[in-house]
């Protein structure tokens, strides 16, 4: 697994003659960070009764987070209006989206991969949300590059994703995108994510941990 840094500052190669790509990215921490007062994951604790506030980072390094998933109120994530929100009012990651740039150039196809639910309203606000930039530093939307029949939220409420874990539910995403293109990217923030996709071992699929 290359370094973020490796990946923004090094040349990376145009896909080749009938060479396919998509680069699938995660959302929260990794493409943008939500305002979190729109929108928070709640824990109830049994152990100790109480009911608290996370943000998507502090959920991502809460150890209860990969045991006891029942722990966890996730109903912010299921409305509408402020997952519509959270996304167009976010805070971009450039470092990030500088690698999103690099593969949108070489000729890769975007998708992205999250453990949100709402896959549709996600669609919608990511054409809005997202920008590259071309060659000449322009800002342009991605179009056609964004492959919506291909992204997934894995908690959408209208479709079954295969998997016990989010991060299960992810890798067996990767894996049907790794049958449909040559070459797969994978962009996350959350380790359990990123060593889930790792134990596949793809020969296509290639896996950067994000910076936040």
């Amino acid at each position: 697994m290359k370094s973020l840094t490796s990946y923004i500052f090094e040349s990376i190669a145009h896909l080749k003659k009938n060479e396919t790509g998509i680069i699938a990215f995660d959302i929260d921490d990794t493409l943008l960070r939500s305002n979190s007062d729109i929108i928070k994951i709640y824990k109830n604790d049994p152990n100790t009764g109480k009911r608290v506030a996370l943000t998507t980072d502090e959920f991502a390094k809460d150890p209860d987070a990969k045991y006891h998933e029942d722990w966890f109120d996730y109903s912010d994530f299921k409305d509408e209006s402020k997952v519509y929100r959270s996304i167009i009012e976010g805070t971009p990651i450039l470092r990030n989206l500088k690698i999103l740039d690099a593969y949108i150039l070489a000729g890769y196809h975007f998708c992205f991969l999250t453990a949100r639910s709402c896959e549709e309203t996600i669609k919608h606000a990511l054409r809005e949300f997202i920008r590259y930039k071309d060659e000449n530093g322009h800002l342009r939307e991605l179009q056609d590059k964004f492959k919506d029949n291909l992204s997934a939220a894995i908690s959408d409420k209208y479709k079954e994703y295969p998997g016990n874990t989010t991060a299960e539910k992810k890798a067996n995403v990767l894996k049907r995108l790794c049958n449909e293109y040559d070459k797969v990217i994978f962009v996350d923030d959350d380790i359990k994510n990123v060593e889930m996709a790792k134990s596949l071992n793809l020969y296509n699929l290639k896996i950067i941990k994000a910076q936040k």
